[in-house]
Order: C-alpha cells, then sequence, then structure tokens
C-alpha cells in the first residue's frame, strides 16, 4: 500500500517547487547529500502542502542550525523523541547527526533500547529526562523543572520543549508516510 505519492521534481506545482528548492537549497544542503530524485524525511509528505511545509521546514532549520543547546545534547533530545515512537527514519537520520556531533555510541544505544544511558555531564542527563517526562506526561515534574531551568536556563529549556513538540510531528509524519530506511539498511528496532 502506498502510503503518500513519491513526488518528484518535475511533478510538482510552483509552491511545491518552490519548498522543495528550499529545503535542497538551504541548511541542510549538506547534510543531504548528492541530489535525488525524491525527498527524504517528512519532506515528501509536506511537498502534499507546501504552505505548511514552508512553515515546518524553518521550524527545523532554527532548531536545528540555530540552536541554544550544544550538539549532543540537540541530537539527544530529537533520538529521545524518535525511539520514543519507534520512528525509524528518523532515529537513523539522526543517530548519524548525533555520532557526527561527537555523541557516544553507547549513548545511542541505550536511548535506543530505553536502557539508562551513560551521560557524560548532567546537562545530557537533564535534557534526556526532561525530553523522556514531557514523552510520558506532556509535562514536566517539579523537581526535574526547577533542576533543568536552574543548571540549563529558561531558553533552554524551552528549546528542549520546542525540540520535543517538533520532533514529536516528524516522528508522526514519518511514521504515517511510512518512511522507509535506505536501501540495505537494517531494521533500528526488530
Amino acid at each position: 500500500m502506498v502510503k503518500f505519492p513519491k513526488l518528484r521534481r518535475g511533478d510538482l506545482t510552483d509552491e511545491q517547487a518552490a519548498l522543495w528548492d528550499d529545503i535542497v537549497e538551504g541548511p541542510r544542503k549538506a547534510s543531504m547529500g548528492p541530489p535525488t530524485a525524491e525527498l527524504g524525511g517528512p519532506f515528501n509528505a509536506w511537498l502534499q502542502i507546501p504552505s505548511f511545509g514552508h512553515i515546518g521546514s524553518k521550524m527545523g532549520e532554527r532548531l536545528r542550525f540555530g540552536s541554544l543547546l550544544g550538539g549532543r545534547e540537540r541530537e539527544l533530545a530529537i533520538l529521545t523523541v524518535g525511539a520514543h515512537w519507534k520512528a525509524e527514519y528518523e532515529f537513523w537520520a539522526h543517530a548519524r547527526m548525533a555520532r557526527a556531533e561527537g555523541l557516544p555510541e553507547a549513548i545511542i544505544e541505550a536511548v535506543r533500547t530505553g536502557a539508562p544511558p551513560p551521560y557524560e555531564n548532567d546537562t545530557q542527563r537533564l535534557v534526556h529526562e526532561v525530553a523522556r517526562d514531557l514523552l510520558q506526561s506532556g509535562r514536566v515534574g517539579d523537581a526535574l523543572h526547577a533542576a533543568a531551568s536552574a543548571a540549563l536556563g529558561f531558553p533552554k529549556l524551552a528549546e528542549v520543549t520546542a525540540l520535543v513538540g517538533y520532533y514529536c510531528l516528524v516522528s508522526f509524519t514519518l511514521n504515517v508516510a511510512d518512511a522507509r530506511l535506505p536501501e540495505g539498511e537494517a531494521p533500528i528496532w526488530p
């Protein structure tokens, strides 16, 4: 069953083509690799509603390329969301980014399996625990909120919250669109 039609550059409306070009020529360009006939990630689905796709794409650019958090912490939050929703493409793509940021493989694997991660520092612990609380209850417990706001500051705590919310949207999109891992990649979860 086709979850979403795979749209190709030559088949797009002007508005869809503008979104496509914005995605492949923007800050993601370096991480997307050589041009392909189709867009991966949530972007193929977002081409269905390009007015939203532009907003979603820009939000993702801000959260990834203008983050207040360090790359390891940002990717840890994203991996936590991908693992929670079993969004294989999301987890696969951001595990690669996390490795590039220097996040240890032991932490990535612990998040994947749900084991306690061997954090490198308290910031990582707080980011991961805030993300987990949000995913489990939609809230952050009082003690964790106090610790996180004291250690991270309110802007970074707000950003962790935004990362979790945004990557829930991305994970839902990928799961509904049945985004598959690239050919030859083993499933993340059996």
